[in-house]
């Protein structure tokens, strides 16, 4: 499915069946106020986009498992984050969002599903969406927690609200969220992440076990505007040769053109494996990487909880909300008067034709993080050597 479009039907559609469910609600407590949650015994958790966002829950999602032990926990995403979330729950409910007909069918079967045998506490990870709110709120949770939108109809289907930070990394806000779930307090840890056989396996099949670093220079199908230039990405490449590295260059489907044009400007040593890895491959490969170069994509994410180095660009984005966590990263940034553009409030959009934000990072700050990073792992690799 068209993501702009998906974007539409949930503003659009899903606004009015939430505020009209909620206002029916809002009827119906005033009439008869529910009862008091006692006992969580079964917990929803729902996060449809976004695979760094899912990288960033990992370590939030294990702690509400040692939270409730005994409940039962099912998690609601989309198909294609599955490799992502198995091993978190005792339930998966995957929705297909290659065509709208699918999507549908599998929202309306997932409701049916939870209906039977409805969660005590639903935690909507969603930040502006209304899919997840609709989904806890029809799935028949009696206790539904989101980030607060001051929009009344999404708002409306939740019985607790917590705010989304805009001046704070958004592991912050989901670890808000999980506490108002029942999480203690604490700071936000990251981790949680880490690659399996399969996926080293499969790493170790396509690219071998000389040492590497990796570019993305692709950023999904959400706003193409939060791309670096592919000129910039090649010098970092040739700064990654020179300090003896290979370069391998990932992406999606549509974005290998890009990658193989990246390749082969780096040149020799520089191998483009877009839409060469599972999932799970790509954890491994960014496991095992000496350093990450990445526009403000999932690698960065996926990156940093494995603990890998990352030079992460941004523009239309904040790092202040989505920077690299892991020790050694760095974000390039701007902070132009225009940016950020693409926010919670506006469903993370943009109509930006030329992206000035981008093109002004410069090629020489990027290179020189990279040799800089590289040479400070070979130093602390030889002086481990000689212990």
């Amino acid at each position: 499915m068209n993501l702009g479009f998906a974007k539409v039907v949930d503003r659009v559609g899903g606004g009015l069946i939430a505020r009209l469910i909620g206002w029916g609600d809002r009827l119906a407590e005033t009439v008869r106020p529910p009862p008091a949650v006692t006992a969580v015994h079964r917990v929803l958790i729902v996060k449809f986009w976004g695979l760094g966002n899912w990288a960033l829950l990992r370590p939030i999602v294990r702690d509400l498992r040692d939270r409730y032990p005994d409940a039962h926990l099912t998690i609601a995403t989309l198909a294609g984050n599955e490799a992502l979330v198995r091993d978190l729950a005792d339930e998966l409910v995957l929705v297909r969002a290659r065509r709208s007909v699918q999507t549908v069918q599998d929202l309306t079967r997932a409701v049916a599903r939870l209906r039977r045998r409805p969660p005590d506490l639903a935690l909507d990870f969603e930040q502006f969406a209304r899919a997840g709110a609709l989904l806890a709120r029809l799935g028949g949770a009696r206790q539904r927690i989101g980030f607060r939108t001051g929009e009344g109809g999404r708002d409306g289907l939740y019985t607790v609200t917590v705010p989304f930070r805009d001046n704070a990394h958004a592991s912050r806000s989901f670890r808000d969220l999980a506490e108002a779930g029942g999480l203690a307090p604490a700071p936000y840890v990251p981790g949680g992440l880490e690659s399996n056989e399969a996926g080293r396996r499969e790493v170790e099949a396509l690219v071998g076990a000389a040492p590497y670093v990796v570019l993305h220079p692709g950023s999904g199908d959400n706003f193409t505007g939060r791309r670096w230039s592919a000129a910039g990405f090649a010098a970092v490449g040739r700064a990654a040769r020179a300090c003896g590295r290979r370069v391998l260059v990932t992406g999606g489907r549509a974005e290998r053109e890009l990658a193989t044009r990246v390749a082969a400007s780096v040149g020799d040593g520089a191998r483009s494996i877009a839409d060469r890895l599972s999932l799970r491959g790509l954890v491994a490969l960014l496991e095992r990487a000496d350093a990450v170069a990445s526009n403000d994509t999932g690698p960065v994410h996926i990156a940093s909880q494995v603990g890998t180095p990352v030079l992460a660009f941004f523009g239309p984005n904040t790092p202040v909300l989505y920077g690299p966590l892991s020790a050694g990263s760095r974000a390039f940034y701007r902070e132009l008067p225009c940016s950020p553009c693409i926010t919670v409030a506006n469903y993370r959009s943009s109509r930006c034709r030329i992206h000035t934000c981008m093109a002004a990072i410069p090629t020489g700050e990027a290179t020189g993080a990279m040799t800089r990073l590289l040479r400070a792992k070979d130093r602390t690799f030889a002086e481990s050597a000689q212990q």
